[in-house]
């Protein structure tokens, strides 16, 4: 199983151990967050679909996840979101005009463990995290 990493501007769709993904994520410095703060994991099927799991980092230690489940031919796939307020909808912009749930970000120490279940089963999301459906929240378009 191959999970490829875009990490800020550090790196872009290549392949790293969890273990060299979470030593990026643990030691990222807020200067590190100024011209890019997002990236992704992905893990590509057989059958042509994707699971990508989607982040933007506030502060390193705040971290907002998006897990996308892409399915081929499909016109929309289906996301969620990490949550720590199952309630509230408001969309915040993250920077760059990244928009994601005010109640998404989770601490360091949760996004670690997203990240890590994600490259030991991608196919589900993390039970570090309570997630909610994309289309819950009152998006600005």
């Amino acid at each position: 199983m191959r999970i490829y990493t875009t990490f800020l501007d550090q790196t872009d769709h290549t392949f790293l151990s969890p273990e060299v993904v979470t030593e990026m994520i643990s030691r990222l410095r807020p200067e590190e967050l100024e011209y890019a703060n997002g990236g992704y994991f992905e893990y590509r099927m057989k059958d042509g679909a994707a699971i990508i799991l989607f982040f933007v980092a506030r502060t390193p230690d705040q971290f907002s996840f998006r897990y996308d489940y892409n399915v081929p031919d499909a016109r929309n796939g289906t996301a969620w979101y990490s949550v720590t307020d199952a309630h509230t909808r408001t969309v915040i912009d993250a920077g760059d005009e990244q928009y994601v749930p005010l109640v998404s970000f989770v601490s360091l120490p949760v996004a670690l463990e997203i990240v890590m279940q994600f490259f030991r089963q991608p196919e589900e999301k993390s039970a570090a995290a309570n997630w909610q459906q994309a289309d819950f929240f009152d998006w600005p378009y």
